[in-house]
């Protein structure tokens, strides 16, 4: 950590997908933005209000292919989606290292993923893959 803030080198993701674990050994980047929406209230007083409703989260996340899991998932999900499968949603469990060396623990829960760049294939290059998701919370856990 750099100057006593979090860096964002100390946080873990556990996925858990409709088919069980997704284990991804190199998570590179993730990012994640609450959803909502706003209306500006005006009573007759003139004094206006702002009534803010969250609307869920949605996010990203860059992974360095290491091998075919990411693949693999969405080929069982349009699989399953031509056969008439239902998609069951995934969890997303974020576990942040702070500064004073406690943890804060974030579960995002009914969480649709969608592989959005399986990667560019190059010779004397890594394959960088982005996956893309939504959620419909994302809540509190320690």
């Amino acid at each position: 950590m750099l100057g006593g803030y979090n860096t964002g080198k100390d946080v873990a993701l556990d996925i858990n997908g409709p088919y069980g674990p997704i284990r991804i050994s190199k998570i590179m980047s993730f990012d994640s933005k609450p959803k909502t929406t706003s209306t500006e209230l005006t009573p007759l007083n003139g004094q206006t209000d702002e009534l803010l409703v969250p609307k869920g989260w949605t996010g990203s996340f860059e992974v360095e292919r290491t091998d075919a899991t990411l693949d693999k998932y969405w080929a069982k999900f349009e699989d399953d989606y031509y056969n008439g499968v239902p998609q069951p949603a995934a969890t997303i469990t974020e576990t942040i290292s702070e500064t004073d060396g406690s943890t804060t623990t974030f579960r995002y829960v009914n969480v649709i993923l969608k592989l959005e760049d399986a990667g560019k294939k190059e010779g004397d290059k890594t394959i960088r893959q982005s996956v893309s998701f939504t959620a419909r919370r994302r809540v509190l856990v320690s």
